[in-house]
């Protein structure tokens, strides 16, 4: 039986929506992987920054709750987004400054309110230098607490209002008073917003589940014991037990719906990450690559190619790229090779 011709969304073959399409191509990629799914930001320091599909959604929602009728305001909702936007940035700012003083390259960062959705890479395997780079994050935070929480104190004579519960951060604002007027301004509430954003980014980042720097500092971890393949899967498994333990804590307690969502999430991206890693298991099938080394120090063994056969090192390039990004990361060109050497593989069987 014929193989299906290998098709990008990409490819314009005289479509009049190809316009339209290229747009959705550029917000949606191939739609294989959700995690993808995103809109230009700005760029940065040559940083690229894309705002996910989930974030915009939840930044209109949250909105929503600023309308009259609503029990949260303005004054209230508007400064934890605004915080929870600049946070982010500063923590991905975090990894992917880090990643290239270690040697790493950090080209595109995908915002989520939680932080981002795209590792950084190395060329070379180097536990520390990923590991200072998971860590560059939760250090920003721990870093910004006496910045947030000094003022605050000193503004209301009193602790109260920078302990709150994460699940349910609004029940304490009513200890935001300032103690020379007994007032609430809007620029104390902004300050606060911030303090309870970043302890909730924190604490949100150091769970060991993806997408957040906790399941990168396990693998880490274990990886040193079982080898880097092995933690890989050892840490998208147990991930999906914890995305569902919190679930289950979402679901029960009424304030804690906020980890329901978050459950939701970890557990597309433990299960797309799970995608991944079966697909490095089986990348002996492409010549010329062999996911041995993934355990290993070693380089990639090369076996003999087909006449017609793509060069070993492009290979190697494309199949990493994947392991780290996800098939939709490749371009246009890069399918057609790795399917020009799937095609000899099979001639070769």
């Amino acid at each position: 039986m014929d193989q299906p011709e290998w098709k990008s969304s990409y490819d314009n073959d005289g479509d009049r929506f190809a316009g339209i399409k290229k747009v959705l191509a550029r917000i949606f990629g191939d739609g294989e992987n959700p995690l993808a799914w995103g809109f230009p930001f700005f760029n940065i320091l040559g940083l690229r920054f894309k705002i996910h599909l989930l974030m915009v959604v939840y930044l209109l929602a949250q909105l929503i709750f600023t309308m009259p009728g609503h029990n949260a305001g303005a004054v209230f909702v508007i400064p934890n987004l605004v915080a929870m936007v600049i946070l982010v940035i500063l923590h991905e700012l975090a990894h992917a400054y880090v990643a290239r003083r270690n040697g790493g390259s950090s080209a595109q960062r995908m915002l989520w309110p939680l932080g981002g959705l795209e590792p950084s890479r190395f060329e070379e395997e180097d536990p520390k230098a990923e590991l200072r780079t998971a860590l560059a994050g939760p250090a920003l935070h721990l870093a910004l607490i006496p910045f947030l929480v000094i003022p605050i104190v000193l503004l209301t004579g009193s602790w109260d209002a920078t302990i709150f519960n994460p699940l349910s951060p609004s029940s304490s604002i009513h200890n935001l008073i300032l103690a020379s007027d007994q007032t609430t301004p809007w620029w104390l509430v902004t300050i606060w917003a911030f303090h309870v954003v970043n302890i909730i980014i924190l604490l949100a980042n150091l769970i060991p589940m993806h997408p957040f720097d906790g399941a990168t500092i396990l693998r880490i971890y274990l990886s040193s014991k079982r080898g880097d393949l092995a933690a890989r899967h050892a840490v998208a498994f147990s991930g999906l037990w914890v995305a569902t333990a919190v679930g289950l804590v979402g679901m029960v307690f009424a304030d804690a719906k906020m980890l329901l969502a978050i459950a939701i999430v970890a557990g597309i991206v433990c299960t797309l990450e799970r995608r991944r890693l079966q697909f490095l298991d089986y990348a002996q099938m492409v010549p010329g690559y062999s996911n041995d080394h993934k355990n290993t120090d070693s380089s990639p063994k090369s076996e003999p190619l087909e006449p017609d056969s793509p060069p070993t090192a492009d290979l190697d390039e494309i199949l990493e790229k994947i392991s780290a990004s996800g098939i939709e990361s490749l371009t246009r060109r890069e399918r057609r090779t790795l399917k020009k050497a799937t095609e000899s593989s099979r001639k070769a069987e």
